[in-house]
Protein backbone atom coordinates (compact mmCIF):
# COMPACT_ATOMS: atom_id res chain seq x y z
CA UNK A 1 0.00 0.00 0.00
CA UNK A 2 0.83 3.53 -0.63
CA UNK A 3 2.52 5.10 2.91
CA UNK A 4 0.39 7.91 4.11
CA UNK A 5 3.02 9.06 7.00
CA UNK A 6 2.08 10.49 10.37
CA UNK A 7 3.69 12.13 13.16
CA UNK A 8 2.61 11.35 16.95
CA UNK A 9 3.97 13.03 19.96
CA UNK A 10 7.35 12.80 20.21
CA UNK A 11 7.48 10.25 23.47
CA UNK A 12 5.75 7.52 21.73
CA UNK A 13 7.90 8.15 18.61
CA UNK A 14 10.97 8.08 20.75
CA UNK A 15 9.69 4.57 22.44
CA UNK A 16 9.00 3.12 19.15
CA UNK A 17 12.37 4.02 17.53
CA UNK A 18 15.08 3.44 19.68
CA UNK A 19 18.96 4.18 18.43
CA UNK A 20 17.56 3.18 14.83
CA UNK A 21 15.52 6.52 14.70
CA UNK A 22 15.22 8.44 17.69
CA UNK A 23 18.14 10.92 16.23
CA UNK A 24 15.74 11.51 13.47
CA UNK A 25 13.21 12.01 15.35
CA UNK A 26 14.51 14.27 17.91
CA UNK A 27 16.37 16.36 15.48
CA UNK A 28 13.32 17.48 12.95
CA UNK A 29 10.45 19.09 13.78
CA UNK A 30 7.41 17.27 12.64
CA UNK A 31 5.72 19.54 9.86
CA UNK A 32 2.46 17.22 9.95
CA UNK A 33 2.19 17.10 14.01
CA UNK A 34 -0.82 14.84 15.22
CA UNK A 35 -0.97 14.05 18.57
CA UNK A 36 -1.32 10.67 19.68
CA UNK A 37 -4.72 11.62 21.87
CA UNK A 38 -6.01 12.07 18.18
CA UNK A 39 -5.06 9.44 16.65
CA UNK A 40 -6.45 6.88 19.15
CA UNK A 41 -9.54 9.07 18.94
CA UNK A 42 -10.28 8.80 15.33
CA UNK A 43 -10.86 5.11 13.44
CA UNK A 44 -9.42 7.12 10.62
CA UNK A 45 -6.25 8.65 12.16
CA UNK A 46 -6.10 5.18 13.86
CA UNK A 47 -5.89 3.14 10.75
CA UNK A 48 -3.12 5.49 8.74
CA UNK A 49 -1.06 4.38 12.18
CA UNK A 50 -1.36 0.85 11.59
CA UNK A 51 -0.64 1.67 7.66
CA UNK A 52 2.48 3.66 9.23
CA UNK A 53 3.62 0.55 10.73
CA UNK A 54 3.96 -1.07 7.47
CA UNK A 55 6.36 1.48 6.30
CA UNK A 56 8.60 0.16 9.02
CA UNK A 57 9.24 -2.98 6.57
CA UNK A 58 12.36 -3.79 5.70
CA UNK A 59 12.86 -5.31 2.19
CA UNK A 60 15.14 -6.07 -0.35
CA UNK A 61 14.65 -2.79 -1.99
CA UNK A 62 15.58 -0.52 0.86
CA UNK A 63 18.43 -2.21 2.64
CA UNK A 64 21.33 0.40 3.83
CA UNK A 65 24.50 -1.77 4.01
CA UNK A 66 26.73 0.80 3.24
CA UNK A 67 25.95 2.34 6.82
CA UNK A 68 22.82 3.30 8.86
CA UNK A 69 21.66 6.34 8.17
CA UNK A 70 23.24 6.77 4.50
CA UNK A 71 20.39 7.17 1.94
CA UNK A 72 22.54 7.17 -0.95
CA UNK A 73 22.92 3.22 -0.06
CA UNK A 74 19.15 2.29 -0.11
CA UNK A 75 18.82 -1.13 -2.33
CA UNK A 76 22.34 -1.15 -2.29
CA UNK A 77 21.60 -4.48 -0.75
CA UNK A 78 20.10 -7.72 -0.74
CA UNK A 79 21.21 -10.50 2.18
CA UNK A 80 21.77 -12.76 -0.73
CA UNK A 81 24.69 -10.97 -1.38
CA UNK A 82 26.14 -12.63 1.51
CA UNK A 83 25.41 -15.90 0.49
CA UNK A 84 27.51 -18.18 -2.54
CA UNK A 85 24.88 -16.84 -5.12
CA UNK A 86 25.98 -13.82 -5.40
CA UNK A 87 29.41 -11.74 -5.70
CA UNK A 88 28.94 -8.31 -4.12
CA UNK A 89 30.11 -4.81 -5.36
CA UNK A 90 33.69 -4.39 -2.67
CA UNK A 91 32.09 -1.64 -1.08
CA UNK A 92 29.32 -3.68 0.59
CA UNK A 93 29.78 -4.49 3.86
CA UNK A 94 28.82 -7.78 3.46
CA UNK A 95 32.19 -8.84 1.55
CA UNK A 96 33.49 -8.88 5.21
CA UNK A 97 30.65 -12.00 6.09
CA UNK A 98 32.15 -13.92 2.79
CA UNK A 99 35.14 -13.75 4.61
CA UNK A 100 34.57 -14.96 8.03
CA UNK A 101 34.50 -11.99 9.61
CA UNK A 102 30.77 -11.58 11.07
CA UNK A 103 31.67 -9.92 13.79
CA UNK A 104 29.00 -7.88 16.81
CA UNK A 105 30.54 -4.73 15.18
CA UNK A 106 30.94 -4.96 11.18
CA UNK A 107 27.33 -6.07 10.14
CA UNK A 108 25.62 -3.43 9.61
CA UNK A 109 23.00 -5.41 8.06
CA UNK A 110 22.08 -7.32 11.19
CA UNK A 111 22.30 -4.09 12.79
CA UNK A 112 19.46 -3.13 10.96
CA UNK A 113 17.39 -5.91 11.36
CA UNK A 114 17.28 -5.76 14.72
CA UNK A 115 16.65 -1.99 15.30
CA UNK A 116 14.09 -1.99 12.40
CA UNK A 117 12.05 -4.90 13.60
CA UNK A 118 11.62 -3.34 16.99
CA UNK A 119 10.71 -0.62 15.70
CA UNK A 120 7.88 -1.94 14.16
CA UNK A 121 6.81 -4.34 17.38
CA UNK A 122 6.84 -1.44 19.39
CA UNK A 123 4.58 0.63 16.86
CA UNK A 124 2.51 -2.49 17.04
CA UNK A 125 2.48 -2.44 21.05
CA UNK A 126 1.28 1.38 20.72
CA UNK A 127 -1.49 0.53 18.54
CA UNK A 128 -3.32 -2.87 20.50
CA UNK A 129 -3.01 -1.16 24.03
CA UNK A 130 -4.61 2.19 22.71
CA UNK A 131 -7.19 0.83 20.35
CA UNK A 132 -9.95 -0.92 22.34
CA UNK A 133 -10.28 3.09 23.60
CA UNK A 134 -10.95 4.28 20.00
CA UNK A 135 -14.77 4.90 19.69
CA UNK A 136 -16.27 4.06 16.31
CA UNK A 137 -19.32 2.08 15.20
CA UNK A 138 -17.41 0.07 12.75
CA UNK A 139 -16.22 -2.84 14.74
CA UNK A 140 -15.26 -5.25 12.10
CA UNK A 141 -12.42 -2.61 11.19
CA UNK A 142 -11.62 -2.36 14.44
CA UNK A 143 -10.67 -6.13 14.41
CA UNK A 144 -9.17 -6.04 11.77
CA UNK A 145 -6.64 -3.45 12.57
CA UNK A 146 -6.09 -5.00 15.82
CA UNK A 147 -5.05 -8.23 13.36
CA UNK A 148 -3.22 -6.17 11.13
CA UNK A 149 -0.93 -5.37 13.95
CA UNK A 150 -1.13 -8.41 15.71
CA UNK A 151 0.19 -10.47 12.49
CA UNK A 152 2.84 -7.02 11.44
CA UNK A 153 4.66 -7.99 15.13
CA UNK A 154 4.28 -11.24 14.55
CA UNK A 155 6.44 -10.95 11.08
CA UNK A 156 8.84 -8.70 12.77
CA UNK A 157 9.72 -11.18 15.98
CA UNK A 158 9.51 -13.84 12.79
CA UNK A 159 12.34 -12.06 11.42
CA UNK A 160 14.34 -11.58 14.31
CA UNK A 161 14.02 -15.33 15.78
CA UNK A 162 15.59 -16.47 11.96
CA UNK A 163 18.69 -14.08 12.21
CA UNK A 164 19.24 -14.43 16.22
CA UNK A 165 17.48 -17.05 17.39
CA UNK A 166 15.38 -16.14 20.70
CA UNK A 167 15.22 -12.21 21.11
CA UNK A 168 13.36 -10.32 24.28
CA UNK A 169 9.59 -10.72 23.95
CA UNK A 170 7.72 -7.42 24.35
CA UNK A 171 4.52 -7.58 23.75
CA UNK A 172 3.20 -4.35 25.83
CA UNK A 173 3.45 -0.73 25.40
CA UNK A 174 7.02 0.83 26.81
CA UNK A 175 7.02 4.07 28.57
CA UNK A 176 10.15 6.02 29.40
CA UNK A 177 9.69 4.73 33.19
CA UNK A 178 9.50 1.41 32.55
CA UNK A 179 12.56 -0.56 32.93
CA UNK A 180 13.38 -0.99 29.09
CA UNK A 181 16.21 -3.82 30.12
CA UNK A 182 14.23 -6.91 28.48
CA UNK A 183 16.02 -10.58 29.07
CA UNK A 184 16.04 -12.76 25.10
CA UNK A 185 12.85 -15.18 25.83
CA UNK A 186 13.59 -18.81 24.60
CA UNK A 187 13.51 -19.90 20.92
CA UNK A 188 10.57 -21.94 21.68
CA UNK A 189 8.71 -19.22 23.41
CA UNK A 190 9.47 -17.19 20.60
CA UNK A 191 8.22 -19.45 18.04
CA UNK A 192 5.01 -20.16 20.54
CA UNK A 193 4.15 -16.69 20.58
CA UNK A 194 4.75 -16.44 16.46
CA UNK A 195 3.00 -19.27 16.44
CA UNK A 196 -0.19 -18.27 18.19
CA UNK A 197 -0.24 -14.41 16.86
CA UNK A 198 -0.81 -15.77 13.62
CA UNK A 199 -3.68 -17.59 14.33
CA UNK A 200 -5.17 -15.03 16.26
CA UNK A 201 -4.79 -12.39 13.37
CA UNK A 202 -5.89 -14.99 10.54
CA UNK A 203 -8.88 -15.40 12.37
CA UNK A 204 -9.81 -11.60 11.81
CA UNK A 205 -8.10 -10.84 8.28
CA UNK A 206 -9.64 -11.27 5.57
CA UNK A 207 -8.80 -13.20 2.37
CA UNK A 208 -8.37 -10.29 0.17
CA UNK A 209 -8.17 -6.50 -0.50
CA UNK A 210 -9.95 -4.16 -3.20
CA UNK A 211 -6.89 -2.93 -5.41
CA UNK A 212 -6.56 0.34 -3.37
CA UNK A 213 -6.03 -1.95 -0.34
CA UNK A 214 -3.77 -4.51 -1.33
CA UNK A 215 -0.43 -4.67 0.73
CA UNK A 216 -2.71 -5.00 3.58
CA UNK A 217 -2.13 -8.25 5.44
CA UNK A 218 -4.33 -10.95 4.60
CA UNK A 219 -5.71 -14.34 6.19
CA UNK A 220 -3.76 -16.18 3.70
CA UNK A 221 -0.28 -14.54 5.08
CA UNK A 222 -0.57 -14.87 8.43
CA UNK A 223 -1.40 -18.71 7.73
CA UNK A 224 1.38 -18.10 5.68
CA UNK A 225 4.03 -16.57 7.75
CA UNK A 226 3.03 -19.59 10.27
CA UNK A 227 4.07 -22.88 8.03
CA UNK A 228 7.01 -21.14 6.89
CA UNK A 229 8.20 -20.46 10.75
CA UNK A 230 7.12 -23.93 11.46
CA UNK A 231 8.98 -24.72 8.65
CA UNK A 232 11.76 -23.35 10.78
CA UNK A 233 11.21 -24.84 13.77
CA UNK A 234 11.27 -28.30 12.34
CA UNK A 235 14.74 -27.69 10.52
CA UNK A 236 17.82 -28.94 11.53
CA UNK A 237 19.27 -26.12 13.57
CA UNK A 238 16.46 -25.67 15.35
CA UNK A 239 14.81 -29.58 15.95
CA UNK A 240 18.54 -31.34 16.65
CA UNK A 241 15.93 -34.15 17.92
CA UNK A 242 14.42 -34.32 14.31
CA UNK A 243 10.95 -34.48 16.14
CA UNK A 244 8.77 -35.50 13.08
CA UNK A 245 6.10 -33.52 14.62
CA UNK A 246 7.64 -30.44 14.27
CA UNK A 247 7.85 -31.42 10.04
CA UNK A 248 3.81 -32.87 10.25
CA UNK A 249 3.28 -29.48 11.71
CA UNK A 250 4.57 -27.27 9.04
CA UNK A 251 3.04 -29.65 6.24
CA UNK A 252 -0.02 -28.84 7.87
CA UNK A 253 0.03 -25.63 7.87
CA UNK A 254 1.65 -24.83 4.46
CA UNK A 255 -1.78 -27.29 3.09
CA UNK A 256 -4.07 -24.75 4.64
CA UNK A 257 -2.92 -21.83 2.85
CA UNK A 258 -3.20 -24.49 -0.31
CA UNK A 259 -6.46 -25.01 0.65
CA UNK A 260 -7.98 -21.69 0.61
CA UNK A 261 -8.19 -21.96 -2.91
CA UNK A 262 -6.73 -17.95 -2.97
CA UNK A 263 -3.61 -18.19 -4.59
CA UNK A 264 -2.20 -20.27 -7.94
CA UNK A 265 1.45 -19.71 -9.69
CA UNK A 266 1.73 -16.83 -11.97
CA UNK A 267 2.09 -18.20 -15.49
CA UNK A 268 5.25 -15.86 -16.31
CA UNK A 269 8.12 -16.00 -13.64
CA UNK A 270 9.51 -13.06 -14.99
CA UNK A 271 6.73 -10.72 -15.01
CA UNK A 272 5.77 -12.30 -11.17
CA UNK A 273 8.10 -9.36 -10.00
CA UNK A 274 6.21 -6.98 -12.16
CA UNK A 275 2.75 -7.77 -12.19
CA UNK A 276 1.26 -5.36 -9.34
CA UNK A 277 -2.95 -5.71 -9.82
CA UNK A 278 -4.56 -9.69 -10.63
CA UNK A 279 -1.48 -11.35 -9.23
CA UNK A 280 -2.72 -14.54 -7.68
CA UNK A 281 1.34 -15.98 -6.57
CA UNK A 282 1.70 -12.68 -4.27
CA UNK A 283 0.72 -13.70 -0.70
CA UNK A 284 2.13 -10.31 1.31
CA UNK A 285 3.74 -7.67 -0.10
CA UNK A 286 5.61 -4.10 0.31
CA UNK A 287 3.91 -1.90 -2.12
CA UNK A 288 5.75 0.56 -4.56
CA UNK A 289 4.19 3.27 -6.63
CA UNK A 290 4.91 6.30 -8.68
CA UNK A 291 5.65 8.74 -8.42
CA UNK A 292 6.52 9.34 -4.88
CA UNK A 293 7.77 5.74 -3.49
CA UNK A 294 9.62 4.17 -5.55
CA UNK A 295 13.08 2.48 -5.36
CA UNK A 296 16.33 2.57 -6.81
CA UNK A 297 17.24 -1.40 -7.26
CA UNK A 298 18.04 -1.74 -10.95
CA UNK A 299 20.14 1.68 -10.64
CA UNK A 300 22.09 0.13 -8.00
CA UNK A 301 22.28 -3.39 -8.79
CA UNK A 302 21.94 -3.68 -12.94
CA UNK A 303 24.59 -4.26 -15.36
CA UNK A 304 26.09 -1.66 -17.52
CA UNK A 305 26.04 -1.98 -21.12
CA UNK A 306 28.33 -0.12 -23.20
CA UNK A 307 26.24 0.50 -26.63
CA UNK A 308 24.95 3.59 -28.70
CA UNK A 309 21.92 4.92 -26.60
CA UNK A 310 21.80 1.94 -24.25
CA UNK A 311 22.86 1.60 -20.50
CA UNK A 312 21.43 -0.82 -18.12
CA UNK A 313 22.71 0.68 -14.75
CA UNK A 314 25.30 3.27 -13.60
CA UNK A 315 27.60 0.51 -12.05
CA UNK A 316 27.07 -3.33 -11.06
CA UNK A 317 26.75 -3.83 -7.02
CA UNK A 318 25.07 -7.88 -8.18
CA UNK A 319 27.56 -10.35 -9.75
CA UNK A 320 25.68 -14.00 -9.57
CA UNK A 321 28.28 -16.36 -9.49
CA UNK A 322 29.18 -19.50 -11.93
CA UNK A 323 28.09 -21.66 -8.66
CA UNK A 324 24.84 -20.22 -8.60
CA UNK A 325 24.70 -20.43 -12.45
CA UNK A 326 25.23 -24.25 -12.65
CA UNK A 327 22.63 -25.32 -9.90
CA UNK A 328 19.64 -24.39 -13.01
CA UNK A 329 19.26 -27.63 -14.68
CA UNK A 330 18.83 -28.44 -18.23
CA UNK A 331 15.32 -28.46 -19.83
CA UNK A 332 15.06 -31.72 -19.88
CA UNK A 333 15.66 -31.85 -16.13
CA UNK A 334 18.99 -33.51 -15.70
CA UNK A 335 22.41 -31.11 -13.57
CA UNK A 336 24.81 -30.60 -16.17
CA UNK A 337 27.21 -32.57 -14.01
CA UNK A 338 25.44 -35.75 -14.88
CA UNK A 339 27.40 -37.19 -18.20
CA UNK A 340 24.23 -38.24 -19.50
CA UNK A 341 22.92 -34.34 -20.12
CA UNK A 342 23.51 -32.26 -23.50
CA UNK A 343 25.34 -29.98 -21.49
CA UNK A 344 28.31 -28.03 -23.46
CA UNK A 345 30.57 -25.77 -21.46
CA UNK A 346 31.31 -23.75 -24.37
CA UNK A 347 27.64 -23.26 -25.45
CA UNK A 348 26.31 -23.49 -21.56
CA UNK A 349 23.19 -21.21 -21.67
CA UNK A 350 21.48 -23.62 -24.33
CA UNK A 351 18.66 -25.45 -23.42
CA UNK A 352 18.66 -24.79 -19.68
CA UNK A 353 15.92 -24.52 -17.19
CA UNK A 354 13.93 -21.38 -18.27
CA UNK A 355 14.60 -18.97 -14.87
CA UNK A 356 18.09 -18.58 -15.80
CA UNK A 357 17.30 -16.19 -18.28
CA UNK A 358 14.60 -14.70 -16.39
CA UNK A 359 16.73 -14.34 -13.35
CA UNK A 360 20.36 -13.24 -15.01
CA UNK A 361 21.89 -11.18 -17.75
CA UNK A 362 24.45 -13.60 -19.11
CA UNK A 363 26.64 -13.40 -22.34
CA UNK A 364 23.94 -13.32 -25.26
CA UNK A 365 20.71 -12.04 -22.90
CA UNK A 366 18.84 -9.08 -24.59
CA UNK A 367 18.97 -5.54 -22.90
CA UNK A 368 16.89 -3.24 -23.93
CA UNK A 369 17.61 -4.37 -27.16
CA UNK A 370 21.23 -4.77 -27.12
CA UNK A 371 22.91 -8.46 -27.01
CA UNK A 372 25.06 -8.57 -23.94
CA UNK A 373 28.56 -9.33 -24.46
CA UNK A 374 30.24 -10.40 -21.01
CA UNK A 375 33.50 -12.00 -22.89
CA UNK A 376 36.68 -10.23 -22.41
CA UNK A 377 36.12 -6.66 -24.25
CA UNK A 378 32.46 -7.18 -25.07
CA UNK A 379 29.82 -4.45 -24.53
CA UNK A 380 29.70 -5.47 -21.01
CA UNK A 381 33.12 -6.20 -19.67
CA UNK A 382 35.97 -3.71 -21.39
CA UNK A 383 38.42 -2.36 -18.88
CA UNK A 384 36.64 0.85 -17.75
CA UNK A 385 33.33 -0.59 -16.43
CA UNK A 386 35.47 -3.92 -15.26
CA UNK A 387 33.60 -4.33 -11.80
CA UNK A 388 30.18 -4.14 -13.52
CA UNK A 389 30.11 -8.17 -14.67
CA UNK A 390 33.23 -9.09 -11.97
CA UNK A 391 31.69 -13.45 -12.13
CA UNK A 392 30.21 -12.72 -16.26
CA UNK A 393 26.83 -12.18 -15.01
CA UNK A 394 24.21 -9.51 -13.61
CA UNK A 395 20.96 -9.27 -12.38
CA UNK A 396 17.54 -9.06 -14.32
CA UNK A 397 14.79 -10.51 -11.96
CA UNK A 398 13.33 -7.76 -10.38
CA UNK A 399 14.92 -5.20 -12.92
CA UNK A 400 12.22 -3.46 -15.22
CA UNK A 401 14.50 -2.32 -17.91
CA UNK A 402 11.61 0.22 -19.35
CA UNK A 403 12.41 2.35 -15.58
CA UNK A 404 16.30 2.82 -17.16
CA UNK A 405 16.44 5.84 -20.00
CA UNK A 406 18.43 5.67 -22.77
CA UNK A 407 20.88 8.52 -21.21
CA UNK A 408 21.30 6.62 -17.76
CA UNK A 409 18.62 8.27 -15.82
CA UNK A 410 17.10 5.87 -13.93
CA UNK A 411 13.88 6.45 -12.90
CA UNK A 412 13.12 4.64 -10.58
CA UNK A 413 10.95 1.05 -10.27
CA UNK A 414 7.34 0.75 -8.50
CA UNK A 415 7.30 -3.24 -8.47
CA UNK A 416 6.23 -4.43 -4.99
CA UNK A 417 9.36 -6.65 -2.69
CA UNK A 418 7.39 -9.77 -2.56
CA UNK A 419 7.78 -11.20 1.38
CA UNK A 420 6.06 -14.01 0.45
CA UNK A 421 4.57 -15.82 -2.69
CA UNK A 422 2.45 -19.27 -3.45
CA UNK A 423 5.44 -21.48 -4.86
CA UNK A 424 7.35 -20.93 -1.82
CA UNK A 425 4.47 -22.60 0.28
CA UNK A 426 4.20 -25.37 -2.34
CA UNK A 427 7.79 -26.01 -1.62
CA UNK A 428 7.36 -25.59 2.06
CA UNK A 429 4.70 -27.83 1.80
CA UNK A 430 6.72 -30.42 -0.50
CA UNK A 431 10.20 -30.10 2.49
CA UNK A 432 7.76 -30.83 5.31
CA UNK A 433 6.11 -33.71 3.61
CA UNK A 434 8.83 -35.25 2.47
CA UNK A 435 10.18 -35.63 5.94
CA UNK A 436 7.47 -36.50 7.16
CA UNK A 437 6.51 -39.58 4.57
CA UNK A 438 9.24 -39.34 2.07
CA UNK A 439 8.26 -38.51 -1.44
CA UNK A 440 4.75 -39.30 -1.39
CA UNK A 441 2.28 -38.23 -4.26
CA UNK A 442 1.27 -34.91 -2.66
CA UNK A 443 5.38 -33.77 -2.38
CA UNK A 444 5.99 -34.68 -6.09
CA UNK A 445 2.68 -32.88 -6.79
CA UNK A 446 3.63 -29.37 -4.86
CA UNK A 447 6.85 -29.45 -6.01
CA UNK A 448 5.94 -30.80 -9.43
CA UNK A 449 3.24 -27.73 -9.44
CA UNK A 450 6.28 -24.59 -9.12
CA UNK A 451 8.62 -26.66 -12.30
CA UNK A 452 5.43 -26.84 -14.60
CA UNK A 453 5.58 -22.81 -14.78
CA UNK A 454 9.22 -23.14 -15.92
CA UNK A 455 8.48 -25.86 -18.22
CA UNK A 456 10.77 -28.03 -15.95
CA UNK A 457 9.68 -32.01 -16.26
CA UNK A 458 7.97 -33.38 -13.51
CA UNK A 459 9.74 -35.63 -10.74
CA UNK A 460 8.69 -38.83 -10.59
CA UNK A 461 9.43 -41.48 -7.81
CA UNK A 462 12.34 -41.08 -5.57
CA UNK A 463 13.99 -41.52 -2.32
CA UNK A 464 13.69 -38.97 0.70
CA UNK A 465 17.45 -38.06 0.62
CA UNK A 466 17.13 -37.34 -3.20
CA UNK A 467 13.92 -35.47 -2.96
CA UNK A 468 15.56 -33.62 -0.22
CA UNK A 469 17.82 -32.36 -2.58
CA UNK A 470 16.30 -31.92 -5.56
CA UNK A 471 13.63 -29.47 -2.74
CA UNK A 472 17.07 -27.61 -1.90
CA UNK A 473 18.04 -27.14 -5.33
CA UNK A 474 14.60 -26.38 -6.15
CA UNK A 475 14.75 -23.81 -3.76
CA UNK A 476 17.65 -21.90 -4.63
CA UNK A 477 16.67 -21.20 -7.95
CA UNK A 478 13.08 -20.60 -7.65
CA UNK A 479 13.57 -18.50 -4.83
CA UNK A 480 16.56 -17.43 -6.32
CA UNK A 481 17.82 -13.41 -4.64
CA UNK A 482 14.44 -13.26 -2.43
CA UNK A 483 16.79 -13.85 0.56
CA UNK A 484 16.00 -17.15 1.47
CA UNK A 485 19.05 -18.67 0.64
CA UNK A 486 20.63 -16.64 3.35
CA UNK A 487 18.73 -18.71 6.17
CA UNK A 488 18.16 -21.63 4.25
CA UNK A 489 21.66 -22.78 4.46
CA UNK A 490 21.93 -21.48 7.99
CA UNK A 491 18.55 -23.81 9.38
CA UNK A 492 19.86 -26.66 6.64
CA UNK A 493 23.02 -26.37 9.12
CA UNK A 494 24.96 -26.38 5.53
CA UNK A 495 27.13 -23.41 5.94
CA UNK A 496 30.27 -25.24 5.80
CA UNK A 497 29.25 -26.42 3.04
CA UNK A 498 28.35 -24.06 0.88
CA UNK A 499 29.45 -20.91 2.43
CA UNK A 500 33.08 -21.86 3.17
CA UNK A 501 34.48 -22.74 -0.06
CA UNK A 502 35.79 -20.59 -3.41
CA UNK A 503 32.75 -18.70 -5.56
CA UNK A 504 33.52 -18.56 -9.10
CA UNK A 505 33.03 -16.40 -12.00
CA UNK A 506 33.09 -17.31 -16.02
CA UNK A 507 35.83 -15.95 -18.29
CA UNK A 508 34.73 -15.75 -22.04
CA UNK A 509 37.04 -15.58 -24.73
CA UNK A 510 35.45 -14.71 -28.47
CA UNK A 511 37.32 -16.27 -31.15
CA UNK A 512 38.12 -15.58 -34.33
CA UNK A 513 35.36 -17.74 -35.82
CA UNK A 514 32.97 -16.22 -33.13
CA UNK A 515 32.83 -18.88 -30.90
CA UNK A 516 33.41 -18.46 -27.33
CA UNK A 517 35.67 -20.50 -24.70
CA UNK A 518 34.31 -20.69 -20.90
CA UNK A 519 36.46 -20.92 -18.47
CA UNK A 520 35.58 -21.27 -14.47
CA UNK A 521 37.96 -19.44 -12.11
CA UNK A 522 38.14 -18.52 -8.78
CA UNK A 523 37.25 -15.15 -8.16
CA UNK A 524 36.90 -15.44 -4.05
CA UNK A 525 37.51 -17.39 -1.10
CA UNK A 526 34.69 -17.46 1.27
CA UNK A 527 35.08 -18.65 4.99
CA UNK A 528 32.14 -20.01 7.52
CA UNK A 529 32.23 -20.89 11.01
CA UNK A 530 29.33 -23.31 12.39
CA UNK A 531 28.29 -20.05 15.03
CA UNK A 532 27.13 -18.15 11.77
CA UNK A 533 24.48 -19.79 12.03
CA UNK A 534 22.86 -17.36 14.25
CA UNK A 535 23.61 -13.86 13.90
CA UNK A 536 25.68 -11.74 16.60
CA UNK A 537 23.40 -9.08 18.56
CA UNK A 538 24.33 -5.99 17.73
CA UNK A 539 27.39 -4.24 20.04
CA UNK A 540 25.56 -1.50 20.75
CA UNK A 541 22.37 -3.66 21.81
CA UNK A 542 24.27 -5.55 24.69
CA UNK A 543 25.28 -1.90 25.68
CA UNK A 544 22.27 -0.81 26.10
CA UNK A 545 20.60 -3.68 27.81
CA UNK A 546 22.74 -5.23 29.98
CA UNK A 547 20.27 -8.46 30.37
CA UNK A 548 21.06 -9.59 27.02
CA UNK A 549 23.31 -12.30 26.33
CA UNK A 550 25.21 -12.87 22.86
CA UNK A 551 25.08 -15.55 21.05
CA UNK A 552 27.70 -18.58 21.51
CA UNK A 553 30.67 -17.52 19.44
CA UNK A 554 30.73 -14.19 19.27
Amino acid sequence: MITKKITWVLGIAFLASTAYSCKKVLDVKPTNFVSDEAVFKDITLTSQFVTNIYSSLLSGFDRRDAGLGQDWSVGFGLLDMATDDIEAHASLNVNLVQAGDLNPTNFNFGIEMWQANYVLIRKANTLLARIDAVETTDAALKARLKAEARFLRAFGYAELVKAFGGVPLITTEQMVSDDLSVPRSSYDECMQFIVSECDAAAADLPLSYSDAELGRATKGAAMSLKARMLLYYASPLNNTANDSKRWADAASAAKAVMDLGVYDTHPDYYRLFMDKTGNREVIFAKKYARPGRTHETAWKLAMSIEAPSVIGGAWGAFHATQNFVDAYEMKDGKSITDPSSSYNKNNPYVNRDSRLDKSVLRNGSSWKGVTVETFEGGNANKPTNGDRTKTGYGLKKFIDEKYISADAVYQGGDNDWIYMRFAEILLIYAEAQNEVAGADGSVLAAINRVRARSGQPALTAMGQSQMREKIRNERRVELAFEEHRFFDVRRWKLGSTYFNQPVKRVKILKNADGSFTYTDENIENRGYKEHYNLLPIPQMELERNNKLVQNPGY
